[in-house]
């Protein structure tokens, strides 16, 4: 069943994606390249942050939804800490920031043809517990840096999913 669930979830990815123009972001302060939708926005925010951001679905369209990607430093980033070990930490973090949490799941795969760690779930944050959001994240440990990357929607509207996770497939790190 799960396996026939990225069947579908591919399947939908070209699906959406076709007829779509992209266009590249490439920055070396950021330590990687990607493409998005033209009809996609790009911005970058303190910290060194990127974010990509969908186009509004109408014009009532209060919540866009949008990636989010940071890439920290440390030494010990992927010799001494592993995505397999800092997994089961991460869930209880993000449990800490959202009111009405829920878990939807987890795994471990490859990205860049390193080791990746993804976690799914959706709650209120603490801060603005108007909407209720899904988060899709991404975690990679690349030489000595950790790649966080993050897709905010609203809970309950997937209609920009396939896109993000087209756009978080195709990111790649810098050497």
């Amino acid at each position: 069943m799960k396996r026939l669930t990225y069947i579908l979830a591919g399947l939908l990815l070209v699906l959406s994606s076709s007829g779509q123009n992209w266009v590249s972001f490439s920055d070396t302060a950021f330590l990687f390249t990607a493409k998005y939708p033209s009809n996609w926005t790009h911005k970058i925010k303190e910290n060194k942050r990127v974010f990509f951001t969908s186009p509004a679905d109408d014009p009532q369209d209060d919540f866009l939804e949008n990636i989010n990607i940071s890439v920290s430093s440390n030494p010990d980033f992927g010799t001494r800490y592993k995505i397999k070990d800092v997994m089961p930490g991460l869930m209880g973090t993000m449990k800490n920031s959202f009111n009405d949490f829920q878990e939807e799941g987890q795994r471990i795969f490859k990205w860049n043809n390193e080791d990746a760690g993804e976690i799914i779930y959706s709650g209120y944050n603490k801060i603005d517990t108007s909407i209720r959001v899904r988060m899709i994240q991404w975690f990679c440990f690349y030489k000595t840096r950790l790649y966080t990357v993050t897709f905010t929607s609203k809970a309950g509207t997937d209609k920009h999913t396939a896109t993000a996770l087209k756009i978080m497939s195709g990111i790649l790190f810098r050497p």
